[in-house]
């Protein structure tokens, strides 16, 4: 019987870890160089197995007739499948 129980828990939570939502979140980097370099950089931070969603870049203007680029990358990732005891 308690065996049952810890296969029942385990079922259990891995249909509440199937339940969360997934995540959401955004980075940002700026570049005085372009706004590819900006974009890139931005990109580069994107955690792994995450998927970018969208994106968007702006250019600063600066004192002096200059520019900085700054660029975002929206992300969402996805709580790893939970795999049940056996």
């Amino acid at each position: 019987m308690p065996t049952m129980l810890r296969s029942f828990g385990g079922l259990a939570a891995a249909l509440l870890l199937g339940a969360l939502p997934a995540r959401a979140g955004s980075v940002t980097a700026d570049s005085i160089i372009d706004r590819d370099s900006a974009l890139q950089e931005a990109t580069s931070q994107v955690p792994d197995g995450a998927t970018v969603t969208g994106s968007r870049c702006q250019e600063i203007v600066l004192p002096g007739n200059s520019f900085r680029y700054r660029c975002s990358v929206e992300f969402s990732t996805t709580p790893p499948a939970a795999n049940p005891a056996p």
